[in-house]
């Protein structure tokens, strides 16, 4: 090229041809062919026919078999090759990158109103508390409107992954008839290099109570689905990245308050807000259908302890004591909340799970309430002992209880009640008796009153009707030694 501009010119400065050839040392007939033409010149490469093309069709059947260099150019030496490993190497590397330049073309896809949506989840290590937590972050995208949805679990079931597709319909009030996902266990099985899909059973009963049609993206390609997986970067360098919080619940604040923040802002693309395009799709999604949650959400059984926890991961929650001993039904809510039902599916309780292993066993908040209802029983008891024996020995009976308090201890109320026991025996004057010459030589124990009741032969109770008159049918209670006498057969046996 600048012997061409050279050659233009010192021809139109008026310089001679063989003045030109002799200052830029190239031929006359190079600088008249250069002035003849009016366009530059043009570099052409020459062309060479490699040895290898002609193998190119026995080459391909051996890749795909997953044939290493060493056994393709021995395969083509048998073949009638003459060249070197070398140049077979050569050639796969030049094959592997066209492929991977085929492979990565992308074309872009807008779909219309109500016609698709993108899930994805994103793991990331979130300090809580000063303490490192993992989160899964969920993201729901509607691909006409890039409307986003989020929330986060600390688990990544399939349930999870429910749940977060189920709260982001309820959010933007209906969805799109097909489904972008990604090849995760939760939501796929198998996905074959043919394009065979074997979906997991849960995920799959999902889509069909919903009537979505599910949609896995190629294996190993993200950017089939590049509408929910290009969003985590801005979400991840805008929220994420050096974010701290001191609590679940501040986080959970803080993510709704960047997606708000997210859907105002204008799309770089499209050049307008989700929001507002997102008011234009609304129409067009389909609206929500009656599906029973018990359908989507399995719960699990537990048993309530007999004192009224139930486990979960090593921890204890309390449940009404009510429940003691029988089988209660939890539904794991992201790994982060627990909420447990009864045989009829009616809501007990929820609970905020335990990121870490518990120190000790939770107070019960009904122990202390029936801790304190049966000392006041107890109490009421042993009071109503106490005047009982007051209002049945009167004075004596006071200072021997006061005397038996000193002296008994623990032991006080059992004395007591044996001594009232006494009553169904002897009469109460007897036993005031007692109780006298028990004060009188300091003797305070239900024992003593017992032997004086004794040594005194005082009469006990009469009967009220005379047994003798008693009419009671004729019984043989009794039976004589004959009944034992063996007979000659048995006795013959024996």
């Amino acid at each position: 090229m600048y012997k061409w501009q050279r050659i233009k010119a010192l021809h139109t400065q008026g310089v001679s041809i063989r003045k030109i050839a002799q200052t830029l040392g190239v031929s006359r007939n190079t600088i008249r062919k250069y002035l003849k033409g009016d366009s530059p010149p043009q570099f052409k490469a020459r062309e060479y026919e490699k040895q290898l093309d002609q193998y190119r069709e026995e080459i391909q059947p051996m890749l795909a078999k997953g044939y290493i260099g060493t056994r393709i150019h021995k395969e083509l030496v048998q073949k009638g090759y003459q060249g070197s490993l070398s140049s077979v190497h050569r050639f796969l590397r030049a094959l592997k990158e066209d492929d991977k330049a085929v492979k990565s073309a992308t074309t872009r896809v807008e779909t219309g109103p109500g016609r698709q949506m993108q899930y994805d989840w994103k793991e990331w290590l979130l300090p809580v508390g000063g303490k490192p937590v993992s989160i899964y972050i969920h993201e729901v995208v509607l691909s006409c409107s890039r409307m986003k949805f989020y929330t986060f679990s600390l688990s990544i079931t399939t349930a999870d992954v429910i749940r977060a597709l189920v709260e982001a319909i309820d959010c933007f009030g209906g969805y799109a008839h097909e489904l972008v996902i990604d090849n995760s266990k939760q939501m796929v099985i198998l996905h074959k290099r043919d394009g065979i899909v074997h979906y997991n059973d849960e995920f799959l009963k999902f889509c069909g109570l919903y009537g979505i049609q599910p949609l896995a993206c190629e294996s190993y390609r993200p950017r089939t689905k590049g509408k929910v997986e290009r969003p985590f970067y801005y979400v991840q360098e805008q929220l994420l990245r050096g974010l701290e919080v001191a609590s679940l619940n501040e986080f959970a604040a803080r993510l709704r308050e960047f997606q708000d923040e997210y859907n105002r802002r204008p799309h770089s693309k499209l050049g307008r807000p989700p929001e507002h395009m997102f008011a234009e799709e609304k129409a067009h999604l389909l609206k929500i259908s009656s599906v029973e949650p018990a359908l989507l959400q399995r719960k699990k059984p537990r048993r309530v302890s007999n004192d009224g926890y139930i486990s979960h991961d090593g921890n204890l929650y309390p449940v009404p004591m009510r429940y003691c001993t029988k089988r209660v039904w939890i539904e794991i809510i992201y790994g982060r909340s627990l909420k447990v039902y009864d045989e009829a599916g009616t809501l007990v309780d929820e609970f905020e799970l335990h990121l870490e292993k518990q120190a000790g066993r939770p107070v019960h908040p009904e122990h202390e309430a029936i801790n304190r209802q049966y000392r006041e029983k107890k109490t009421r008891v042993r009071s109503a002992l106490a005047g009982k024996f007051i209002s049945t020995f009167g004075e004596p009976g006071r200072r021997y209880l006061k005397g038996l308090r000193n002296q008994a201890g623990a032991n006080l109320y059992w004395h007591l009640s044996e001594i009232l026991g006494y009553q169904n025996i002897y009469p109460d004057q007897d036993i005031m008796t007692a109780i006298e010459e028990c004060l009188k030589i300091g003797s305070y124990h239900k024992n003593s009153i017992k032997r004086l009741l004794e040594r005194n032969e005082i009469s006990p109770l009469s009967l009220d009707c005379d047994p003798a008159m008693i009419d009671l049918p004729p019984v043989k209670i009794k039976r004589d030694l004959s009944c034992y006498t063996l007979n000659e057969s048995e006795a013959a046996i024996s």
